[in-house]
């Protein structure tokens, strides 16, 4: 469990169409303290009053909270994602495995995109792990809460930048990363980067393919995630380069490819 503040612990139960998504901007804008989703509601566990949603369509029903029984808010089902046997990924209030020595991404749980928990996110992870050519500057396009630029900046590049459509995003990137740059929009909003990165969907990638290529100097690794298995060829046939790496991780499959070595 991560320390609750002095404001009393409430709990609220979220039903409507944009629940999952207000869950999303609540960890941005509010201390959530814990989370359980279901396909019908999301309940939630704040530190203070619940702020106002920009929702619209959501029921809230505050739930009373007995002081004296022990809280279940999800969190404590948290462990560590062992993403490679060398990569993890961890929210700060659950401890690293004892005797882990790789690299470990410390990412508050967010929405899956942005949290180490999706199967494109991980296969995003895999591919970058395997391929690190150690860029002088990283780009993440479609960055969630920035876990892709984390790597980066873990891994020693000192100049990232990244990018996302959502504004919740936008601003969680810019919470994890305050030193990058995180600009609201797509890989056009981006300056040019050596090594690059876009976790999307399938169409995503293809619509934004042109701005992707213009963004990546082509020196190092390009790796592009977020793609169901028939969707990768109509992807890759977009890129002229040769894939050289590839990474499934359950439905979503990342591919990787490599640079001239000669960064700008």
């Amino acid at each position: 469990m991560r320390p609750v503040a002095d404001a009393p612990l409430r709990v609220f139960e979220l039903r409507g169409a944009a629940a999952a998504e207000a869950l999303d901007w609540l960890h941005v804008h509010a201390e959530v303290q814990g989370a359980i989703e279901d396909e019908a509601m999301v309940t939630v566990w704040l530190v203070g009053a619940l702020p106002v949603l920009p929702h619209t369509g959501i029921e809230v029903r505050e739930l009373p909270v007995d002081p004296d029984a022990p809280v279940a808010t999800g969190l404590e089902h948290d462990v560590p994602i062992l993403v490679a046997s060398d990569l993890l990924v961890r929210p700060p209030w659950v401890a690293r495995p004892e005797g882990f020595r790789g690299v470990e991404l410390l990412v508050p749980r967010g929405g899956a995109f942005g949290s180490g928990e999706h199967g494109s996110t991980q296969a995003a992870l895999r591919c970058l792990h395997a391929m690190w050519d150690a860029p002088p500057s990283f780009g993440d396009v479609g960055t969630g809460s920035g876990i892709l630029a984390l790597y980066a900046q873990v891994r020693g590049t000192q100049r990232l930048a990244a990018c996302d459509i959502d504004a919740a995003s936008v601003a969680a990137a810019r919470e994890l990363l305050p030193t990058a740059q995180v600009t609201l929009g797509g890989a056009e909003t981006m300056p040019a980067c050596a090594g690059l990165v876009a976790n999307m969907t399938g169409t995503e990638l293809t619509a934004s393919m042109p701005a992707i290529l213009r963004c990546w100097q082509r020196s190092h690794a390009l790796v592009l995630s977020g793609m169901r298995e028939h969707e990768v060829d109509a992807v890759g046939a977009l890129v002229p380069h040769a894939v050289v790496h590839r990474e499934t991780v359950g439905a979503f499959t990342s591919v990787g490819y490599r640079g001239t070595g000669v960064a700008r």
